[in-house]
């Protein structure tokens, strides 16, 4: 291999992931702390806190997500009409979004993310600003566990697509 390709390879992995998630990072995030903050400065609660960060992150983080799927799908299947394509918008959907992130999202949305949140700011909660700092840091690890989970899913559901013959080759024509 060349030395411009290994130093490629970063920026191009950097490019792609904020083009997946960077809006919906931010709406997440955004919502993540509205909802840490209310629980938080509302019930006092450490365990309430986390709970409405997690549900508002998944709020903000799907929301965005869905959008950006929903434009894909239509410009995907703008060739085709009615049922075959709201089928083909679904499919496509399912097989962008869904079947990578389902997996890592029932276990960030129940175990993980509630539990870095909640554990991080009682750790840090001692410090100046520690709940907050816990919030970040909670976050932050919550975060990487879930692309972690993401990626592994992502590469099962591209290997079981290929191996099925349901994976992103070309469209057939129309009619076929």
């Amino acid at each position: 291999t060349s030395a411009g390709a290994g130093s490629a390879r970063p920026a191009g992995w950097w490019h792609a992931w904020r083009a997946r998630f960077g809006l919906a990072e931010v709406c997440g995030t955004s919502t993540a702390l509205a909802g840490f903050a209310a629980g938080y400065l509302q019930a006092g609660s450490l365990l309430a806190a986390a709970g409405l960060a997690t549900l508002g992150e998944a709020i903000g983080f799907y929301g965005c997500i869905g959008a950006k799927t929903a434009v894909a799908a239509s410009r995907a299947t703008a060739h085709l009409g009615g049922w075959r394509r709201l089928a083909a918008g679904i499919w496509h959907a399912v097989r962008e979004q869904l079947a990578s992130c389902a997996v890592a999202e029932v276990a960030d949305g129940f175990l993980i993310r509630p539990g870095c949140l909640a554990g991080a700011a009682w750790l840090l909660r001692s410090l100046p600003g520690g709940v907050w700092i816990g919030f970040l840091a909670g976050k932050v690890v919550a975060d990487v566990a879930w692309y972690g989970l993401e990626a592994y899913a992502r590469r099962g559901v591209t290997w079981s697509a290929s191996r099925s013959g349901l994976g992103g080759g070309p469209a057939p024509a129309e009619g076929s």
